[in-house]
């Protein structure tokens, strides 16, 4: 109890050292909070974004299609049956389902010219599946039967366009014969994904099979359902179009977004490093602190051996004063992240400074990242901080406590 007690007392000597020591620790441990709060946001975001915008849940498409799909050709398309409506109806926790048709086109405003994506859908559908609709910012999505386009705002800046012109779309056909699908801006979309509004046209699907002549075809399926249900689901689609003889296949929105679930994967490893550093900053501070300690308190520490006090005794009081520091750098560090990762959740940071849109650096958001919540977080670093600060402080505890009392009395 006395060797516990004397460990509290010397936390109010030196008090600038310890105070020091105190907020290098809290920085450190705030710093990683944010960073993991901000990393863990930008993964979120990513994944809503490309789900609730690009592939939905899951899609379905022929295994030659998927393979070449970036490519927007109009071969190894879907022509549905009722094996694979069926197939697809069955689905477990299915929410909706859009048929759709991807094909490369020109977009000319009678002046200039872009290359964009186009994709045919049938609006009702497509609204079930994904959430496009919520952000138009002009005009509206056009509505069933009419043959009208849907573009993103930085197309329409870019080309000059604005609701209710007219734009002519050049397209190949199937048979590799030059067509054009002339076409009314019925609205502008701003959508939290980038690559909506850089490059995508959306016409009806109906205007799209006519123009391309492929029938009534589609490049793929996709499909809403229950979220965390993906693989499961993807895998019984398989099975059941396997069953059925059918050469289609089923992939989840992860096979889509590889390039996202990798620079993930990265952002654990670079989080992983930024912790490895925290914790040694938090080490070496500590056990400078007890040398120093030590140094200063050689007289006193063999004063106390002379007195009778053990090795082990001596020892418990330098690890009670670097527990203390370790507790207190941990929970001013808590507190501190507290307050930052609650910003980055309400306000979020800002992208402005790379132009707003992270589709450059492969991150589909757009304008601002907000903040997790990553609550385990906080509980792991503060009780890894403390173990730290004890483990820091034995070695060099011992060798202050092996001082020779005599010597240790009248050194100088």
């Amino acid at each position: 109890m006395f060797s516990f007690k004397l460990g509290l007392k010397n936390l109010t000597r030196q008090k600038r050292r310890n105070i020091l020591i105190i907020l290098v620790i809290a920085f450190a441990f705030s710093s990683y909070l944010l960073m993991d709060s901000l990393m863990n946001g930008m993964e979120e975001m990513s994944f809503d974004n490309i789900k609730n915008y690009d592939t939905g849940n899951i899609q379905v498409a022929y295994p030659e299609y998927w393979e070449d799909r970036e490519e927007l050709l109009l071969e190894n398309l879907i022509y549905l049956n009722q094996d694979m409506e069926e197939s697809i109806k069955s689905a477990d926790g299915l929410l909706g389902v859009s048929p759709e048709l991807r094909f490369k086109a020109n977009l000319n405003n009678g002046i200039d010219e872009v290359a964009v994506r186009g994709v045919g859908i049938s609006i009702e559908q497509y609204n079930q599946v994904f959430a496009t609709q919520n952000y138009v910012v002009e005009g509206s999505m056009f509505a069933p039967g009419e043959s009208k386009a849907v573009i993103g705002v930085s197309l329409a800046e870019l080309m000059d366009l604005k609701v209710n012109d007219y734009i002519t779309l050049l397209v190949r056909t199937k048979e590799d014969t030059f067509n054009t699908i002339d076409i009314e801006i019925a609205g502008l979309v701003r959508a939290p994904n980038p690559m909506i509004n850089n490059g995508i046209v959306f016409v009806p699907l109906d205007v799209a099979r006519q123009a391309l002549n492929v029938g009534n075809a589609v490049s793929m399926i996709t499909l809403k359902t229950v979220s965390g249900d993906e693989d499961k689901v993807t895998k019984e689609l398989t099975d059941s179009f396997k069953n059925k003889n059918l050469d289609l296949k089923a992939y989840s929105w992860k096979e889509s977004a590889s390039s996202v679930i990798a620079l993930s994967a990265a952002k654990k490893g670079g989080i992983g490093a930024i912790l490895s550093v925290v914790l040694l900053i938090g080490m070496l501070g500590i056990i400078n602190n007890v040398i120093l300690s030590a140094l200063e308190r050689t007289s006193e520490i063999g004063m106390m051996k002379a007195l009778g006090m053990r090795e082990w005794e001596i020892v418990f009081v330098f690890m009670v004063e670097a527990t203390g520091i370790g507790i207190l750098g941990g929970l001013t560090g808590c507190l501190l992240g507290y307050a930052g990762v609650s910003a980055l959740v309400k306000y979020g940071f800002s992208i402005a400074y790379i132009g707003g849109d992270g589709s450059q650096f492969g991150i589909p958001i757009l304008d601002r990242i907000y903040g997790a919540w990553n609550y385990p977080a906080f509980s792991f670093l503060f009780i890894l901080g403390v173990v730290i600060a004890v483990l820091s402080s034995i070695l060099p505890a011992y060798w202050a406590a092996k001082k020779d009392p005599v010597k240790a009395i009248y050194h100088r």
